[in-house]
């Protein structure tokens, strides 16, 4: 099988995201009118790769772990995947795919609700009630349960159709039976009215400060102007939905941007370094090799190998 064949419907992990006004990530589809991808990733152990800092965008988004371990990272919540299960993540949540010390195969399926919505009454009966279901901003799938074993069968499926010519039908068909299972198979439990306390919200709008302005000089101060909240509030609230420092974040989120050049551009490792906001050449490849495991030269000679 072609490397242009199998990515014919994704983008590769070293595809640089667009952004939107609000922060969410601009999902770029090969054809905006199909808004489906499917990607099959063989991640080594312990990386940071591009898209790996959280984000979050309008889309839903399937896990499917083939091979190994990861866990998921949601709204400051993590769940563990093991070989075998999967993760449905709704729409607008945040999330991060985390390794461990385990090697990973894993399916990711992406598309956009829109892809569902043949009509106005099929939207507002089995869409929107889904996306908007507070109370499931994800469900873990385990092959144990027939319905989420059915969910994980078509998935495959999903993947193997993108790699065959022509099969649209087929996989617009097997997305809408992965839907209608969702839809019939989530509780739909009451939520609380105000249920992530505005901090949510909060942490979204310094996240995107980040995406930003990383190039430059980013601090706590600022963080806390663009999120409106106190230097206490903001450390509590990137610990709570992040897991992590706000200076820590930033830091990741440069390493991801840096592996994106790396892999995407003919750019020099002191031109990258700079670009992503890091004081110095040395420092940036000593945090680099920190973070990643291999330098910045390794990766570039092709230290990481999708499947």
């Amino acid at each position: 099988m072609s490397e242009k064949k199998a990515n014919r419907c994704c983008p590769r992990y070293s595809d640089i995201p667009d952004i939107r006004e609000d922060g969410s990530e601009n999902i770029r589809y090969d054809n905006p009118d199909f808004p489906l991808f499917c990607r099959r990733n063989f991640i080594p152990r312990k990386r940071i790769l591009p898209g790996m800092s959280v984000h979050w965008h309008s889309d839903v988004e399937f896990i499917y772990i083939k091979k190994g371990s990861a866990s998921y990272q949601l709204n400051g919540c993590v769940v563990r995947m093991q070989e075998g299960e999967g993760i449905f993540v709704n729409s607008r949540q945040l999330h991060m795919l985390i390794l461990d010390d385990n090697e990973c195969l894993l399916d990711c399926i992406i598309f956009h609700p829109m892809l569902l919505c043949a009509s106005k009454h099929i939207e507002e009966k089995f869409v929107y009630p889904v996306i908007s279901n507070a109370s499931a901003p994800y469900v873990m799938l385990h092959e144990s349960v027939p319905w989420e074993r059915e969910v994980l069968t078509r998935l495959s499926l999903l993947y193997e159709l993108s790699n065959r010519g022509d099969c649209e039908l087929e996989m617009l068909k097997t997305v809408y039976d992965i839907w209608a299972l969702l839809s019939h198979n989530i509780p739909k439990k009451p939520s609380k009215s105000n249920e992530y306390d505005g901090g949510f919200e909060i942490i979204k709008r310094m996240i995107a400060y980040i995406e930003e302005h990383y190039r430059e000089t980013v601090t706590l101060d600022l963080l806390c102007r663009a999120g409106g909240v106190g230097r206490t509030a903001c450390t509590k609230l990137f610990q709570k939905y992040v897991n992590t420092t706000p200076i820590d974040y930033v830091r990741r989120y440069r390493i991801a941007k840096s592996i994106e050049l790396l892999q995407s551009t003919d750019k020099t490792v002191t031109e990258i370094a700079y670009e992503t906001g890091f004081a110095g050449v040395s420092f940036f490849a000593k945090t680099f090799k920190k973070a990643t495991g291999i330098t910045p030269g390794q990766l570039r000679k092709g230290g990481w190998m999708d499947v």
